[in-house]
């Protein structure tokens, strides 16, 4: 059994929730553009660059993981890197598909995160109860553009 910190109950839940937002908002816009007092094209290039940098982020954890000793091979550098290099290229396609591309490194991501040795259990549940939520709201705004 993993030791959870105190604050973590509070403040990482309301932090991932609060991470959530940026989609949430997506999703909504995407049924009502009008909603957004901003340009739906720049919304959705934030959207995209939102995604990145949280994709970018996951890989930081796993390198301040791995700087602490845990979680992987120095291979881990390598691949933190990857949502890093890869969300570059996400921010130069059409919105359609670097959401899909987005989805994908999010789920790619998570299964490292969740499935990796080294990991503190009570982070790995984090990480699959995020990325389920985002990429299921990803995949609905994707289906969302495909239907309307």
């Amino acid at each position: 059994m993993s030791h959870v910190p105190p604050f973590w109950s509070h403040i990482v839940t309301l932090a991932a929730i609060l991470g959530l937002l940026p989609f949430i908002i997506a999703l909504f816009a995407t049924f009502n553009p009008d909603i957004l007092p901003l340009d739906i094209n720049i919304f959705e290039k934030a959207i995209i660059g939102f995604g990145v940098i949280i994709l970018s982020f996951l890989g930081g954890v796993r390198w301040g993981l791995r700087l602490q000793g845990g979680a992987g091979s120095d291979l881990t550098f390598i691949v933190g890197m990857l949502g890093s290099a890869i969300g570059f290229f996400i921010l130069l396609m059409p919105y359609d598909f670097g959401l899909l591309i987005l989805t994908i490194g999010f789920a790619l991501q998570g299964a490292w995160d969740v499935w990796s040795s080294g990991v503190p259990r009570f982070y790995a549940r984090l990480r699959a109860s995020m990325t389920w939520l985002v990429c299921l709201i990803l995949v609905a705004i994707l289906l969302a553009r495909i239907l309307l």
